[in-house]
């Protein structure tokens, strides 16, 4: 995907999103390229704050198909992290929230990093690498299918967990 497409996507899928009004505070999506506008890398980052003390912060990062092109126009989502929890009180230099894993858990997050696309289902341990989540590939998800799962969630208490609202089966 080229950044300019990205960003019209981006516009167009948040027009979608219909949030509830416990939302006190949302900051993004932001997105910007890291080194040359219009091309990778480039950065996406969306701060939800809800005021029973959840929060949804997610990030992508993008970068060019290849490698070898630096000219590339082109890029591919390298990383991403989507994570919805309880908020700590620990902020980033940036303003962002710094994940706490001792006190705040994850409910959910769905990651691609280097250890491999993976979740962490109630709770930060263990890694559920994709193998172990049927339904749902984990690379695919959109950071608007994430959002989307959290507003429903959140709108059935809880009453549906996750799994059954993103179609997902952890297998032992």
């Amino acid at each position: 995907m080229r950044y300019p497409e990205y960003v019209v996507w981006l516009k167009e899928q948040y027009a979608k999103i219909v949030f509830e009004p416990d939302v006190v505070e949302e900051i993004g999506p932001r997105h910007n390229p890291v080194r040359f506008p219009g091309s990778p890398p480039w950065n996406m980052d969306w701060w939800i704050k809800f005021n029973d003390g959840k929060h949804a912060y997610l990030y992508e990062r993008w970068f060019p198909m290849s490698s070898l092109s630096r000219g590339s126009t082109v890029g591919r989502r390298g990383a991403f992290s989507f994570h919805y929890g309880t908020l700590g009180n620990k902020v980033r230099p940036t303003g962002w929230p710094a994940r706490e894993k001792s006190g705040h858990p994850a409910i959910l997050r769905i990651d691609l990093d280097p250890k491999g696309p993976h979740i962490h289902f109630n709770g930060e341990e263990p890694h559920i690498m994709q193998d172990k989540v049927k339904g749902m590939r984990i690379e695919d998800t959109s950071p608007f299918d994430f959002v989307n799962a959290v507003l429903s969630y959140r709108k059935n208490q809880g009453q549906i967990d996750f799994d059954a609202i993103m179609n997902f089966t952890v297998v032992k």
